[in-house]
């Protein structure tokens, strides 16, 4: 497979204006009539997120961490700063830098504030949610990154995850999957020969893990009681049986040819539709790359 085409270069404060555009608030307009338009519009954009999952995808490899740093290191918290400094691989901090930039590029769009205001705070098993003195408490959101790659999902539906990751082989692919898969889980991979296992594995793994991550349990969840049907997504969680796997709603895609992704969402009965944006990391501008109706996820 060819390798990245070169990326074209942005300068600074080009990129610095994209940013600005992309996240800046909306005034509201002074006379009363206006005001209320405007704020009818505001609620039009929040009820319209609790129908929609936004998935905001992005590459940083291709692109100088210079640049990156330039660009979008004055966007994070400083504690989040100090941590991206310490990485010690240059393709670490890319990823971080990229993935919790494009995070509160994505959350201040829809909270309307800049990057630099969200507010994130530990929740539930330490699961990075709004702060809760925000203005707007009930977005949820969740962050995934991997070699080449960043995700991150947001709604006001109800809890959610996501998991991005490189499809590679890897030589005890059958010993990785008896211990985190259900037996069912296990059957799946195993109806695929060698040439789509990978494949395979990494569809089942990226459901499993956005739903633990939705959950809020991660790596704590008892994988192996946990299953998510890869063919009619659907979940059974033996560990939380009072549990209504209707209430779930799962989709998994290739993002590109090297990378399984998926999305687990509560609150399935109010949504309408997954959205996914690319971010261009060198003007911070989005393009739609695949927008699924819900309905089309039952058949």
């Amino acid at each position: 497979m060819p390798g990245p085409t070169a990326p074209r270069r942005a300068s600074s404060a080009t990129c610095s204006r994209a940013i600005i555009s992309s996240c800046s608030s909306i005034t509201p307009p002074c006379s009363i009539s206006s005001f209320a338009r405007w704020k009818a519009f505001e609620a039009r954009m929040t009820a319209r997120l609790r129908q929609e999952v936004h998935v905001w995808l992005a590459r940083p490899e291709p692109w100088p961490l210079a640049q990156l740093e330039r660009s979008y290191l004055a966007l994070l918290s400083k504690e989040e700063r100090q941590r991206c400094l310490r990485f010690h691989f240059e393709r670490d901090r890319k990823h971080y830098l990229a993935a919790h930039a494009m995070l509160r590029l994505c959350l201040a769009r829809h909270l309307d504030c800049t990057p630099q205001q969200v507010s994130l705070a530990p929740g539930l098993n330490g699961k990075p949610e709004i702060a809760l003195d925000s203005a707007q408490p009930s977005l949820r959101f969740n962050l995934s990154h991997t070699r080449g790659m960043v995700a991150c999902a947001v709604t006001r539906a109800g809890a959610c995850g996501i998991d991005v990751e490189g499809i590679r082989t890897m030589p005890d692919i059958n010993g990785i999957a008896q211990t985190v898969f259900s037996s069912s889980e296990i059957d799946y991979l195993d109806s695929h020969d060698a040439a789509t296992r990978p494949l395979a594995f990494f569809t089942q793994w990226t459901l499993k893990e956005a739903y633990i991550k939705a959950t809020g349990l991660g790596m704590s969840a008892p994988l192996r009681q946990i299953a998510v049907d890869a063919r009619t997504l659907r979940v059974r969680d033996d560990s939380r049986p009072e549990q209504d796997a209707g209430d779930w709603l799962f989709d998994s895609w290739q993002a590109g040819p090297g990378h399984a992704l998926a999305l687990a969402c509560d609150g399935a009965d109010m949504l309408r539709s997954i959205i996914c944006h690319e971010m261009d990391l060198a003007t911070a501008s989005l393009q739609i790359l695949r927008r699924k109706e819900i309905g089309s996820l039952q058949t």
